[in-house]
């Protein structure tokens, strides 16, 4: 398979400086110059866990989306990346409200107001969630939100009780980690093995910004807060159905994807559209948890370029 393309002679990349974390538009180019937000539709990129910005995993969409002339604005979500601001500890991510306060800036600096949003694993939660939130404001409209293999459910289910127990312990160890760093699972049967391009997954791996380690207690308490945006069974209860109402929402995953299930995420897209919603499930049988890295990522970015609503 190609490498994964992080650069292209007719796209411009264009760091936005002076946030507190890394921020970055890539756009097409005319004449020379990187086309306005007036002049293409914009996409705001939320990376998974453990990525950045400029991760190659994250900066291969935005490059692609860019090509099928997109403008693409991405920006390290909190104790992800170089972790610039004070307090951003690295492999510490500080939750769903940070993040947030993180796309409203990004949003404000590079003068976007119409976008789609984009969000790959823990991204795509925290697409929803972020959709949600700024749906309404002045200023901005959010006009889809495409979910790639979207975190919907945690592993193992916990008590209210343990998970306070649990906040109180991650402020006094943030750090501690709880679990292993999620990958695809590759030493299974050849059956079973979901096609995954190795050669790119090194490119992600040599990224020196990319955390290697484990799960923090901190992020673990968050992500299950996070989930909980989305765990209702009712339309009233979770945040993608209350979403699609208003909103068209693109569901993309992976048939073999052995980090999440995907089982949950398709539950809700299909609430979704039993209650009237606008909500849209794509497959990809064969694949597992990052669409990026497979054989058919060319496919998964003419889909998210050119999804629209019918």
């Amino acid at each position: 398979m190609p490498r994964l393309e992080l650069e292209r002679d007719d796209v411009r990349i264009t760091p936005t400086r002076g946030l507190g974390f890394a921020c970055e538009t890539v756009s097409p180019k005319r004449d020379g110059e990187a086309m306005k937000s007036t002049e293409v539709g914009s996409v705001l990129l939320l990376h998974g866990l453990n990525s950045h910005a400029t991760n190659p995993n994250a900066r291969a969409m935005a490059v692609a989306l860019a090509k099928r002339g997109m403008r693409v604005i991405s920006f390290d979500l909190p104790g992800h990346g170089a972790c610039e601001s004070d307090g951003d500890a690295r492999g510490v991510y500080a939750g769903k409200e940070a993040a947030l306060a993180r796309a409203r800036s990004a949003l404000a600096a590079t003068a976007t107001e119409r976008f789609t949003i984009v969000g790959s694993s823990m991204g795509g939660a925290l697409a929803i969630f972020c959709a949600n939130a700024m749906r309404g404001e002045e200023g901005r409209a959010v006009e889809r939100v495409v979910l790639i293999n979207p975190l919907m459910k945690m592993k193992m289910a916990l008590p209210r009780v343990a998970l306070a127990a649990l906040r109180l312990a991650s402020y006094a160890a943030p750090r501690l980690e709880v679990s292993p760093k999620p990958r695809d699972k590759l030493d299974v049967d050849e059956d079973q093995r979901p096609d995954f391009d190795d050669e790119a997954q090194a490119q992600c791996d040599a990224d020196a910004l990319s955390w290697d380690k484990g799960v923090s207690l901190r992020t673990a308490v968050e992500l299950y807060d996070l989930v909980a945006h989305n765990a209702g069974n009712r339309p009233e209860d979770c945040g993608m159905v209350r979403l699609s109402f208003e909103t068209p929402v693109l569901l993309i995953t992976g048939g073999r994807d052995n980090v999440i299930s995907p089982d949950t995420a398709i539950d809700r897209a299909k609430l979704a559209v039993q209650a009237g919603g606008k909500a849209e499930h794509v497959q990809f049988a064969l694949a597992g948890h990052s669409l990026t890295l497979q054989s058919r990522r060319e496919e998964v970015f003419d889909l998210v370029a050119n999804w629209r609503w019918k």
